[in-house]
């Protein structure tokens, strides 16, 4: 009889144990659940046209999201990412403690992210989170012009609160400068310089293509880098240089050129082409003048 009652002390101490590991193993788990309650709640209250705010679980309007100090991150922070860029919502929180940051989109109340685990099949969306800085970003690799919109980044404090990251879609495009058309004497340097306009990020290569081959590394060429251009150089230009030239950065809109190498002879007709134009021009400005004037000229009737 003793050894059966130590026996159930035994079990009981053990008992107590294990309920008291179960019980702070699985805070962070009630913590998922609940935002994932959350979440589906806020969705189903937006599905019948009711606000956000309802009751002390529902999420706080954004326009306080940032009065109770929870966040670093100003609310309605506005990124610009280009097509096929990188961008990175910032969600810096200031207190922390027990809860647990989710991500949601807007756009469509899709849960995305929950702690460090993505809730989503979508690979390109991703937590960075810098521990330090305790900074729980949104991570989306390979923008999409779909991608723009309004992403919520939501605590799971009592009452939950949440602030606001606006993403904003840019298409990077190339230009060159003096397209269409360039126009140049044979045996000069040819010079081209792409510039990109509309870019967030520097390009992580920029190909020249003469026609439909691509000439950065061929001999007399020689290409310089920019954080938002590139300088095509080609010494001693011929007639072998004129055509086509597309600068291609990577994730940005190519842009074209034709280059017209001229030799001295061809050089000097469209000029006296135009010199010729412009004494015709001149010509027969004179003759509607003279004409004018002679019709003013008062008759003098004779004497």
């Amino acid at each position: 009889m003793a050894i059966y009652s130590q026996n159930f002390v035994k079990y009981i101490v053990v008992l107590l144990y294990l309920v008291q590991f179960i019980n702070g193993s699985s805070h962070f788990l009630r913590n998922v659940d609940n935002a994932m309650y959350r979440h589906r709640r806020s969705y189903e209250l937006r599905r019948k046209g009711k606000e956000s705010v309802v009751d002390s679980n529902s999420v706080k309007s954004v326009s306080n999201g940032n009065k109770s100090g929870v966040f670093a991150t100003e609310n309605c922070t506005v990124v610009v990412a280009q097509i096929g860029g990188t961008a990175t919502l910032p969600c810096v929180v200031r207190k922390f403690n027990n809860g647990v940051v989710s991500w949601i989109r807007k756009r469509d109340y899709h849960l995305l992210t929950v702690g460090p685990t993505t809730y989503n099949t979508d690979d390109r969306f991703l937590v960075e989170h810098v521990r330090h800085l305790q900074n729980w970003g949104l991570l989306i690799k390979h923008v999409q012009l779909s991608d723009a919109g309004f992403y919520e980044c939501q605590m799971s404090t009592h009452p939950p609160t949440s602030i606001l990251i606006e993403l904003k879609v840019t298409k990077a495009l190339a230009e060159i400068q003096g397209a269409p058309d360039l126009y140049m004497r044979a045996g000069s340097l040819l010079r081209l310089v792409c510039t990109l306009r509309h870019s967030t990020e520097p390009p992580a290569y920029v190909f020249w293509y003469h026609e439909q081959k691509m000439i950065n590394y061929d001999p007399g060429v020689t290409v310089k880098e920019g954080r938002s251009s590139s300088v095509l150089l080609l010494q001693d230009a011929d007639k072998s240089h004129n055509g086509n030239y597309t600068c291609s950065p990577s994730n940005a809109v190519p842009a074209s050129i034709n280059v017209h190498v001229l030799n001295a002879t061809a050089e000097e007709k469209p000029a006296a082409m135009q010199h010729a134009n412009t004494s015709s021009s001149s010509s027969y400005s004179f003759a509607r003048c003279s004409i004018l004037l002679i019709a003013l000229i008062p008759v003098i009737p004779n004497t």
